[in-house]
């Protein structure tokens, strides 16, 4: 931005060499000699000298819209205010906003149940990396709570912070390249990364209340935010499907479980905000109900993690189709709920 103007007194100029002394004023003058020939003409000069370094100085000081920059000392009393430079927004904030707005942009694929064909195959996908390392070890450690499931066995403190820095990596080391992505896919990629944010919190506020209880604060403003973020922009975008005699009905079982389950997550939330003696009274009528939290959290961050993962094998092309959409559907949603609900259900604990 150019830098302001502060006038004082008379026109600010800029001084040709040898036409002012130190402290003379705003107005150049020029004396002619009393006698001699040629004095109007080195006069004359002597104002095209002036003029010519005024314009020069003022060309160079000319800001965008064509004001100039040339400043003259604050008088007295007055504050000579820099110029300012604004606040710089990140580009992943500005996109969130753009993804989030652009309802309009076609789907992609006429014929989404049909496969692709040229993709690429699970094994040429970029995996020796930090992001490809988490998300192997988010696997194992999904493998590993399975069976711990089956076995009945409360999860360790070890396994709760391993999954909270391994799902931070997952997310964290993927934003670069998300933005070449369609739209609805970077709204998904955004909003899982808010829930992801208040599930981490909620999961270290059971592992260890005392220390990361007060983070299902303002976690859960992020995830609320999140959740109006992501059904607004596809409730809109179906509709406009819906006009446009595009609408695809398979679509809506997903999109209502996934809005029943972050109805329960809501409502759960609220039962903490209200109440900030949460894990003191909880224990009282359900011993299990950190348990039962931290489970949830931890099945609910590998689901969504693997919701993504299938996004990438359908955008690289290894799984894409009809087949895409239905492991999505059932098994980041729906199996891994029945069976965390199978396998929990003696537990004394209650979500919400």
């Amino acid at each position: 931005m150019a830098a302001p103007l502060t006038f004082v007194g008379h026109a600010a100029t800029t001084p040709a060499a040898g036409s002012l002394k130190p402290g003379a004023g705003s107005v150049v003058r020029t004396t002619s000699s009393a006698s001699g020939s040629g004095s109007g003409s080195s006069g004359r000069a002597a104002i095209s000298a002036s003029a010519a370094m005024l314009l020069v100085q003022c060309r160079r000081g000319r800001g965008h819209g064509g004001a100039t920059r040339t400043r003259a000392a604050a008088a007295p009393g007055q504050v000579e205010v820099p110029p300012s430079t604004g606040l710089g927004v990140p580009e992943e904030l500005q996109d969130i906003s753009i993804a989030g707005r652009d309802v309009d942009t076609p789907h992609w694929s006429e014929k989404p149940l049909e496969d692709a064909q040229g993709g690429l195959t699970l094994e040429q996908l970029d995996w020796p990396n930090v992001h490809g390392l988490a998300c192997a070890s988010s696997g194992f450690l999904f493998l590993f709570e399975l069976v711990r499931f089956c076995a009945g066995q409360p999860p360790s403190d070890f396994e709760c912070y391993a999954a909270a820095l391994i799902y931070a990596v997952i997310y964290s080391s993927r934003f670069d390249g998300i933005r070449t992505l369609a739209p609805h896919f970077r709204v998904t990629f955004y909003a899982t990364t808010g829930w992801t944010v208040y599930y981490i919190a909620h999961l270290l506020a059971a592992t260890n209340p005392v220390i990361f209880g007060h983070w299902v604060y303002p976690a859960g403003i992020v995830f609320l935010a999140s959740s109006i973020y992501f059904y607004k922009h596809w409730i809109e975008r179906m509709y406009r499907h819906y006009v446009e005699d595009r609408f695809r009905p398979y679509y809506v079982p997903g999109l209502v479980g996934l809005m029943y389950f972050h109805w329960l997550d809501t409502v759960d939330m609220l039962n903490q905000w209200l109440d900030p003696q949460y894990w003191e009274h909880v224990v009282v009528d359900l011993p299990d109900q950190a348990w039962t939290i931290a489970d949830v959290r931890l099945t609910g961050l590998f689901m969504s993690s693997m919701a993504l993962f299938m996004i990438t094998l359908h955008n690289k092309g290894v799984l894409t189709g009809g087949k895409n959409t239905l492991i999505t559907v059932l098994f980041t949603i729906f199996v891994p709920a029945l069976f965390l609900t199978g396998t929990h259900a003696t537990l004394q604990a209650s979500f919400p």
